[in-house]
């Protein structure tokens, strides 16, 4: 069975990365935390709650943080580099990937340090046993990937029934619609990525 106690000092110290990102993104765009909530579609108590480190963000709202704060989902996850548009590469060492923790979920994000990428991989770990531990189910926009590395995960969605996914399996789908995954007996490890549209309606708030 994976070890993915990830409660210690270096999920802490992600935890206020993105924290301390949040709020040094918001400074430099010149942004109250009200303008932020206007933008971002998140309120500002849960701003507040981010920004001091006390609430770890879903990942929609990360998406919705990236959209009001008008940069990259990979800005708040790594100090990215200004690399020249041709000719990109960009490689994340095993173990070495910053790790944020929700109830749910841990990501790891992957080559978060390559700017204005056309998706975001995430290496995550569900944790999450039953549908009943997610207060709704997740919504933001573009599309999304995942691949199951270990274990047994079950995608949860609006339109469908229940997905079982074993070892090897895959699934596509619109994030737009409700989703959700959980895990079987064990944590289960997946790559997930996804992609956004910036066009699309900030993400209803909800903690």
């Amino acid at each position: 069975m994976m070890n993915t106690n990830h409660s210690g000092p270096a999920a802490e110290n992600n935890s206020l990365f993105l924290a301390a990102q949040v709020h040094y993104l918001r400074k430099k765009a010149d942004l109250t935390l009200q303008q932020l909530s206007q933008k971002s579609g998140i309120s500002v108590s849960t701003l507040s709650k981010i920004e001091k480190g006390q609430l770890s963000p879903t990942y929609e709202k990360i998406v919705a943080l990236a959209r009001g704060l008008n940069v990259p989902i990979a800005a708040l996850f790594h100090e990215e580099s200004n690399n020249t548009p041709n000719g990109r590469l960009a490689v994340t060492r095993a173990g070495t990937a910053r790790i944020h923790s929700t109830r749910q979920y841990d990501y790891q994000a992957l080559c978060a340090d390559l700017s204005n990428k056309r998706f975001v991989p995430l290496l995550t770990t569900i944790k999450a046993r039953s549908i009943r531990e997610f207060p709704a189910l997740l919504q933001h926009e573009g599309e999304e990937f995942i691949y199951v590395l270990e274990g047994r995960v079950t995608v949860h969605t609006d339109f469908y029934q229940p997905i079982i996914l074993e070892s090897g399996d895959a699934c596509y789908f619109d994030s737009t619609m409700g989703h959700a995954c959980v895990a079987g007996e064990n944590d289960a490890r997946v790559l997930w990525v996804s992609s956004h549209l910036a066009q699309n309606p900030p993400a209803a708030d909800g903690n």
